[in-house]
């Protein structure tokens, strides 16, 4: 009798298994989710590490990846020798991507998920060691594990984002089928050819480019791909003989930069300098300033090339001068020229006399986040010079610039820009943003915001742009979206 009450505890097991599996492999996301959760806690430790590890390999939605990485990081644990090997193999190769790739996709491999990888791609090496600083920048020991108690909330945040951004990166990575690649490349082709006849700086020509390399709505796990397979065909163009070419790959690489993954960073960084010389066509050159913030943002440059952007700021062209204002603050924070950017970025401020390189210089003064505490105290008292200038491009600089570093009051002079009627579009947008980025106004403020953006509404405000803005700015139909899309933000603050 008692081999039977055995036998059948064993079938009913089995049956919640081939359930639970079922389920890990449906269709519909939530239902994957909540099946994985379930796994990460059955007895059978082994059965679930395996479930889990295929499915975290399988996973068709990069937006759902957690959902089956977490659980498959909650059943490792419970495995207290295979957490451990993972703790060693975190230890040993934590400034080792090329190693570490090897190593974790052998081990998932013993699970029957995916196959070991002998040969790392340098872009997917890079893209691990880049992952891995951010995890350390940001306070996680993925090398020290061992030392930490495996209950302890450091250690589970720490060993869960190590595993999931470690795997995302595996994924992302993995090498698209032929044919996908053949459509991709003559799509991107076609693409630049037809952007080849229309004129270089025009709309036309931008908003095609925006429109092909702009992420798509579903994210998938072939779009770094695709990214690195537009981006090459770019950098062909970049090395082209004919300057049309070359202007053309250049406006191409600073968009898909901007709208998609980036990625190619050596193969970028190589062609940009490159096209750095001293007879460059003025728009080609504006377009190269503009791709090395992008590079640094994504993966810190170890030599930014500061003095360059410093020398652009003194250019004949306007557009270059613009480019070069508006890259400081993303390239010249904490290096040795930092306090000569924040100097450079005032007196272009100050003097230039291109409305747009004025504009740009305070722009990259509110955003600079400069290390030494006397550069950020010079940003910030040139930008409180221009809180009553005429041009709101530069009240929105000081604005932002004060909200930006927290100074006191700066929330203050948001409010008394909204109380205008005729405000500019740009301050409704601040309030969104700020919101957005997580400041934490008191609802006073907030309250007092709501209560300003529907006097704009009542009042018509959407119908009266002011002489100061232009493009989508002065289009009625997008002041009414922003202003219900600002008010719903400040409600749902409010609530």
């Amino acid at each position: 009798m008692f081999r039977t009450f055995t036998e059948r505890r064993a079938r009913k097991e089995q049956e919640r298994q081939r359930e639970l599996s079922a389920r890990l492999r449906s269709s519909e996301p939530e239902v994957r989710a909540a099946a994985a959760g379930e796994i990460a806690q059955v007895k059978d430790t082994a059965w679930a590490i395996r479930e889990l590890a295929q499915a975290m390999d399988r996973e068709p939605s990069p937006l759902w990846f957690d959902a089956v990485a977490g659980p498959f990081c909650d059943a490792v644990c419970r495995d207290r020798a295979l957490r451990e090997r993972v703790e060693r193999m975190f230890a040993t190769h934590v400034d080792e991507p090329v190693e570490l790739v090897r190593a974790w996709t052998a081990l998932l491999a013993e699970f029957g998920a995916g196959a070991a990888l002998d040969t790392v791609d340098d872009e997917l090496a890079a893209e691990v060691g880049a992952r891995l600083r951010r995890v350390r920048e940001q306070g996680g020991k993925p090398d020290e594990l061992s030392g930490t108690d495996p209950d302890s909330l450091t250690y589970v945040v720490t060993f869960g984002v190590t595993v999931e951004l470690l795997h995302d990166a595996v994924r992302r990575y993995d090498p698209l089928p032929a044919d996908d690649i053949e459509r991709a490349r003559h799509a991107t082709r076609g693409t630049l050819e037809r952007a080849l006849a229309l004129p270089a700086r025009s709309d036309d020509r931008y908003a095609l480019l925006v429109s092909h390399c702009e992420r798509p709505a579903d994210e998938t796990w072939a779009d770094r791909q695709l990214a690195a397979l537009r981006i090459g065909e770019a950098l062909d163009l970049c090395g082209s003989a004919e300057p049309d070419r070359v202007a053309l790959g250049v406006e191409s690489l600073a968009i898909m930069l901007e709208h998609n993954d980036v990625c190619l960073h050596n193969a970028i960084r190589e062609a940009l300098d490159d096209l750095c010389v001293p007879d460059q066509d003025p728009f080609t050159f504006s377009e190269v300033l503009s791709c090395y913030p992008s590079l640094h943002a994504d993966r810190r440059l170890d030599d930014p090339p500061v003095e360059m952007f410093l020398a652009a700021l003194g250019h004949p062209d306007p557009l270059v001068r613009a480019n070069a204002a508006a890259g400081l603050d993303t390239i010249a924070p904490g290096q040795p020229e930092e306090s000569r950017a924040v100097a450079a970025l005032i007196e272009a401020m100050e003097h230039d006399p291109d409305v747009e390189v004025v504009r740009s210089a305070a722009y990259a003064l509110a955003t600079i986040p400069c290390r030494a505490e006397a550069d950020t105290r010079a940003a910030s008292a040139a930008l409180a010079a221009k809180a009553g200038s005429a041009d709101p491009g530069l009240r929105v600089a000081s604005v932002d610039g004060a909200i930006h570093r927290n100074e006191p009051g700066a929330y203050d002079l948001l409010t008394a820009e909204l109380r205008r009627p005729d405000v500019e579009a740009r301050f409704i947008s601040s309030v969104g943003f700020f919101l957005d980025l997580g400041k934490q106004p008191s609802k006073d403020v907030t309250a007092q915001w709501a209560r300003l953006l529907e006097r704009l509404r009542q009042d018509g405000w959407p119908d009266r742009p002011n002489e100061h803005e232009d493009g989508d700015d002065t289009v009625p139909g997008f002041r009414t979206a922003l202003l219900e899309l600002t008010l719903d933000k400040t409600r749902a603050y409010n609530a």
